[in-house]
């Protein structure tokens, strides 16, 4: 029987989704993906895997390539991305993994790998069009500093959200045995 190890235990070949790095592609930001030969200077580059050597762009390139559809999409270190786009200044492919790392995220949440501050910030967006719950001392300063007042109407946030589908994401949860 085939076997590729990986660090936290040994993944069979049968377990291997051949489709998924074509499911990938189909989304059109994502077709970078094809020339990216995974030399690992997105990760080398990356501010996060200073802090999380568990997230690793590379990593989440070569698993999406491997069709490793489950860890991928229920990796959790994908949205710890600060959007400060090294790895796509550092890449001598030009390939711009923060798009790839977006439709990754996007399949994720479908699946429902979505954490849970995620989803409950998109609840509050709809509840009332910020993502931070009225506080009155926040109100307070905003009045001394001769800021307008901020709005608590999500109707329109929650319009959006509702066309798009993301308030039908689902946090995710973790099986007992993980």
């Amino acid at each position: 029987m085939k076997q590729t190890e990986r660090r936290n235990g040994i993944v069979r070949v049968s377990e291997l989704d051949p489709s998924f790095k074509f499911e990938v592609l189909k989304h059109q930001e994502a077709h970078g993906l094809n020339a990216c030969f995974v030399c690992g200077t997105c990760t080398a580059g990356c501010p996060v895997h200073e802090v999380f050597p568990e997230y690793s762009p590379r990593k989440l390139a070569k698993m999406v390539r491997l069709g490793m559809k489950k860890e991928a999409l229920s990796n959790p270190y994908m949205w710890y991305c600060v959007t400060c786009h090294n790895c796509e200044q550092r890449c001598p492919q030009n390939v711009k993994f923060f798009n790839i790392l977006n439709v990754l995220k996007n399949m994720a949440a479908k699946k429902g790998y979505a954490p849970s501050p995620w989803v409950e910030q998109t609840q509050q967006i709809m509840k009332t069009g910020t993502i931070f719950p009225k506080n009155e001392e926040r109100d307070k300063k905003r009045e001394a500093l001769r800021l307008p007042a901020i709005k608590n109407d999500g109707a329109k946030a929650k319009k959006l959200i509702q066309l798009t589908g993301i308030d039908k994401i689902k946090a995710q949860i973790k099986s007992s045995n993980e």
